[in-house]
Formats: C-alpha cells, sequence, structure tokens
C-alpha cells in the first residue's frame, strides 16, 4: 500500500520510535524481582523512569534529550573503571577471585570550579570464594553489609587527604592504598572495609606514610601554565575532599557485567540494596 498523501513522516517515526524504545525503558527499570518499576518521582529509580519515558506529546528536541539521558544511564554501566578484572580476551584457564568495588564522589556542590570531582575506589577480593562457588545469596549478604557500613546516613564519607595509609595481606584478598588526612580516618576506614568479610584489622599489617613537606609536594591548587593554547591550572596531586560512597558493584570471572551491589545514585535499577 502506497503512503497516504496526508501521511506525516515526522509523526510516524516519533511514534515507531516511543513505541520500540519505551519497552527498552520499562525492561531496563524492571526491579529485580521482575515487577515493573512505578513512576514515584521522589525515587531516584521513579525520577529517571519518568525522565527516559517518551510521550506522545514530545517534541524531536524532547525525543533527542530522553534518548541521551537513558545512554548515559545505560553507558554508566560500561564505563566504570575495572581494576584488575579480566576480560573475555584474557586467558580463560585462570580463575580470578570475585572483587568487590567500592566507589566514592565529592558533593558536586564542595567541587572547586576548574576541576572535577575527586573520586575514590576501594578495592576487595573474596579470597574464600571463586566463580563456582559464589552466588546470589552470597552477593546478597555482601550488599546488606556494604549497605549498613558505608550506604546509610546518606553515604559514608572518605575524607581524602595527602597522606597514605595502607593495609597488605594478599591472603585475605587486601591491598589497600588509601590516602587520608590523619592516622585516626585511616584506622576507620580499613576498619570498616574489612568488617565487610567480618574481618579485624591486623595492625602489624598496616603503615601510615606522611610526607614531610605535603603542602609543598601535593599543592592545594598547583601552578598555572600554558597548555592546549591557554593558561590552566595544573592537575592535582592528592587533593583534599570528603568522598562520599555512592555504590558497590561485584565482579565475577566469566560474567559479562557486574553484579550492582549497593547504589545511592539511582543509576543501578537492578542492584540489591539501595
Amino acid at each position: 500500500m502506497p503512503v497516504p498523501p496526508e501521511f506525516n513522516h515526522v509523526e510516524h517515526l516519533q511514534s515507531v520510535y516511543r513505541r520500540w524504545l519505551n519497552r527498552e525503558v520499562r525492561e531496563w527499570f524492571r526491579s529485580a524481582d521482575g515487577d515493573e518499576q512505578d513512576d514515584d518521582i521522589t525515587t531516584p529509580r521513579g525520577s529517571l523512569l519518568v525522565a527516559c519515558t517518551h510521550l506522545d506529546s514530545d517534541s524531536l528536541i524532547m525525543t533527542q534529550m530522553r534518548q541521551q539521558l537513558f545512554d548515559r544511564i545505560r553507558l554508566q554501566k560500561f564505563q566504570i573503571p575495572v581494576v584488575g578484572i579480566p576480560t573475555g580476551s584474557v586467558e580463560e584457564s585462570r580463575r580470578y577471585r570475585p572483587q568487590i568495588m567500592l566507589y566514592f564522589q565529592e558533593d558536586q556542590a564542595d567541587v572547586y570550579s576548574e576541576y572535577a570531582p575527586v573520586t575514590g575506589e576501594i578495592s576487595v577480593r573474596l579470597m574464600n570464594h571463586t566463580s563456582e562457588t559464589i552466588t546470589p545469596a552470597i552477593a546478597n549478604q555482601m550488599a546488606n553489609r556494604i549497605q549498613v557500613n558505608f550506604g546509610t546516613g546518606g553515604g559514608y564519607i572518605w575524607r581524602k587527604g595527602k597522606h597514605m595509609m595502607s593495609y597488605i595481606d594478599r591472603n585475605k584478598g587486601y591491598q589497600l592504598q588509601l590516602l587520608v588526612r590523619n592516622e585516626g580516618d585511616g584506622r576507620q576506614l580499613i576498619d570498616r572495609v574489612l568488617d565487610l568479610q567480618t574481618d579485624t584489622p591486623n595492625w602489624s599489617k598496616a603503615q601510615y606514610k606522611e610526607n614531610l613537606e605535603p603542602v609543598e609536594a601535593y599543592p592545594t591548587l598547583p601552578d598555572r601554565e600554558r597548555v592546549y593554547g591557554e593558561v590552566r591550572r595544573l592537575p592535582r596531586k592528592r587533593p583534599i575532599a570528603d568522598v562520599r560512597f555512592q555504590f558497590a558493584v561485584l565482579h565475577v570471572w566469566g560474567l559479562t557485567n557486574p553484579v550492582p551491589l549497593v547504589d545511592r545514585t539511582g543509576l543501578w535499577p537492578s542492584a540489591l540494596a539501595s
């Protein structure tokens, strides 16, 4: 049948686009138990769902904005930095221990205008488990412990500074190197991390190092130099910042994507705790 004379190509395109993408949006925001996410905009997930859902009344610009937002949400899952986790091209004969990654970021209101938000990552290997023995039930247990230790009270704040606190116990999966403001902050953070596996710190495995001239070695505001045609401030080293817990994921060898455990951002609809 030929296209009728009154046929509106723009309306037709938007109609097809809306039906196709809204199915994908609904599926993406479906909860872990299979129920569809509601449209409660007072929750992070509900707010993002409403913002991504295409409407018949949308203009072309609104359609593009909704698509761009949805793409950014989905890409968040695949652009997260991965430390020490193999991809499918890595030799498969080696068995990697499951790894928990905790992610932190500076509040937007505290970000210095010339810089991006300060971030932080903490990695823990689950040496008592392998990709064969780790189960969803164990992941749920870890998610609940992370939620208690880092997700409550608006999110745990890691006070990053210029001094290095390390804790090395490879047999238990710990190789922590944490920038902190003082030894007390480092001990508190290490204690919380180890508690995720109900471990108690053996402080003989910890070291605390201070630079003799931290202000000179790691200036709060570095000098400016001409870079790419403009005078720009040089990158900071060991900036002082409060970074707040954002989310935690579990990497398991053999799974294409990480398992979201805890999420405060609303970008991981299937997180086991949020």
